[in-house]
């Protein structure tokens, strides 16, 4: 009987201390793309509203902060993540996709599709990335009119 006492103590304890440190992660700033005109389609592009949610990002001076990137697929031409950001600790939940424009001249003028600058304390977490790569990799392969990145 003391022992079944002392375990659901532990238990109760162990309860209360998750509770704590799984609310006080949660108190951190979390900025949805969305919020900033992003349009999950896949054919919209997000670029301003990516950059406008980062300038947010970035200004907030929380120990950490978060930008959300819900499902859906997101259309990025090349876009410039410029830092340095306030907060120690900046994460990019990504739940939906980030996607390449299918316009390789895009690229050839940039030199990137998605590109962090001066920036510390950047954590990625989920989502997926489609840079359109397959097809730039096939017109490598058929050394037709390809931009100089695939050359």
């Amino acid at each position: 009987m003391a022992n079944d006492i002392h375990v659901s103590t532990i238990l109760f304890s162990l309860f209360i201390l998750s509770s704590f440190f799984l609310h006080s992660t949660d108190g951190a700033a979390t900025y949805n793309v969305l919020s900033y005109g992003a349009k999950a389609d896949g054919a919209t592009d997000n670029s301003a509203a990516f950059l406008k949610a980062w300038s947010a990002v970035c200004a907030q001076s929380d120990a950490a902060v978060t930008m959300y990137v819900p499902s859906g697929s997101f259309l990025l031409h090349p876009t410039m993540f410029t830092g340095p950001c306030k907060s120690k600790s900046t994460v990019v939940q990504i739940d939906g996709n980030l996607v390449a424009s299918s316009d390789y001249n895009l690229y050839e003028a940039a030199g990137y599709w998605l590109k962090f600058k001066n920036v510390q304390g950047l954590t990625f977490q989920g989502g997926q990335l489609d840079a359109k790569g397959s097809a730039l990799w096939e017109c490598k392969a058929q050394k037709t009119n390809c931009p100089d990145g695939a050359r």
